[in-house]
């Protein structure tokens, strides 16, 4: 137990000091420099490692990540910013419409995956419109976080909680939808009230020249959204949500009728690579029995009052940033089945793991794509992003939980 402890210890260090610029070896490589040793020091033998891959999470993140490069590909994200270019909008109005159609868009194409497209896009909108950057970048981050509580498609680790739980997607869909839209206005109001100064005094000057969008790629583009829209139905409709995802991407690359090699490259396998490497950690950590010192008193010091959701949901807050999101779902996961109410904890790890992206610049994914890929046109420091994230990571938490906290009441969770 001790081993597969130290090893633990030693891979988060390895991820942990990657995003705190002190480790120059990137997160794949120290999980699956975790993953060896664990083999290594005899935790789990290597033929165990694969059955503590979770392959339905790799499968659904994979076809995800396929149908969005096909959107990408047909020029959906172009065609997208060229609708909004071609509207002369208010800054205010035109943050209204970025933290809304971030959110929506994040519930089902992944938060991470819609910062990777839209932050360029953005940028030369900042640009040409010379907008006040920092709002503007807040506002794709955030609510792409907050978007991906709506769904259980959303993030990486909701793709890992639906999996793990079987919560259906309809039901968690239609309870957290409510939750997400109000948390995603709240966003917005802060946003306009802290920094109200910039976005009164900044100029709606005419819209740029709209990115083009070939007539060739039109077809592309129709098969994209019906096979998008195909995939979402079958997400409401059956409840293997993995094989949904890669039957739409398998339907898309015959569709395609042209080679893939190209598109394939640009799939995110690093990703993909990480999960399963940090799935065998921390499987290994589970057959070691050390995560058993957490299941065995988690329950029973939780109980199923309302205090408990609202301390498990702050735990999760806390524990996301500092182990990630990810990890710490992949720890947790195994104590909820001993709670007195598992449906409501599982909600609440969802919901609380996802917000707590918001607080630091390094609480998620997406923060950090957005402030890199955005940094010719603002340098977003740690400071920037925590005087926005704290406050709106505090009110939003607490709408969720207290959403969630009524639902446990009226009996519907």
């Amino acid at each position: 137990m001790i081993q597969s402890i130290l090893i633990f210890a030693l891979t988060y260090v390895l991820i942990s000091g990657r995003r705190l610029n002190l480790i120059k070896i990137g997160r794949p490589a120290g999980v699956m420099l975790g993953a060896v040793l664990m083999v290594l020091a005899g935790v789990v033998r290597p033929e165990q490692t694969y059955r503590l891959v979770n392959w339905d999470t790799i499968v659904l993140l994979l076809g995800m990540m396929i149908i969005t490069e096909h959107l990408a590909e047909s020029g959906f994200f172009d065609k997208t910013a060229q609708w909004l270019n071609r509207r002369n909008h208010a800054p205010k109005a035109l943050l209204a419409i970025l933290v809304f159609g971030a959110g929506i868009l994040s519930a089902f194409l992944v938060n991470d995956i819609v910062c990777i497209f839209f932050t360029p896009l953005l940028v030369i909108l900042l640009r040409a419109r010379k907008l006040p950057a920092l709002p503007f970048l807040l506002a794709l981050a955030s609510a792409a976080n907050i978007g991906g509580v709506m769904t259980l498609t959303g993030n990486p680790q909701n793709m890992i909680i639906g999996n793990l739980s079987g919560l259906s997607y309809r039901e968690y869909f239609l309870l957290m939808l409510p939750v997400a839209l109000l948390c995603l206005a709240v966003n917005y109001l802060l946003l306009l009230l802290i920094y109200r100064r910039e976005l009164s005094t900044a100029a709606a000057l005419p819209a740029p020249p709209p990115p083009v969008v070939t007539l060739e790629r039109q077809p592309r583009l129709r098969r994209s959204l019906l096979v998008t829209g195909l995939v979402i139905v079958g997400f409401f409709a059956f409840h293997n949500l993995p094989w949904t995802a890669f039957a739409g991407a398998a339907l898309l690359m015959v569709m395609c009728n042209r080679d893939e090699a190209n598109l394939l490259r640009r799939i995110d396998w690093n990703l993909l690579l990480f999960f399963a490497c940090l799935f065998v950690v921390t499987g290994a950590l589970r057959v070691s029995g050390a995560t058993a010192l957490i299941t065995d008193h988690a329950g029973r010091f939780l109980g199923n009052s309302p205090a408990a959701l609202w301390l498990f949901g702050l735990v999760n807050l806390v524990a996301s940033n500092i182990f990630g999101n990810v990890p710490y779902v992949l720890i947790i996961a195994e104590s909820i089945q001993k709670m007195a109410n598992p449906k409501l904890m599982w909600y609440c790890l969802a919901f609380s793991s996802t917000v707590a992206g918001n607080l630091t610049l390094l609480g998620s994914v997406a923060n950090v794509i957005v402030a890199e890929k955005a940094r010719d046109v603002h340098e977003m420091g740690f400071f920037d992003f925590l005087k926005f994230g704290l406050p709106t990571t505090l009110v939003t938490t607490a709408i969720g939980l207290g959403i969630l906290s009524l639902y446990q009441t009226i009996g519907w969770l």
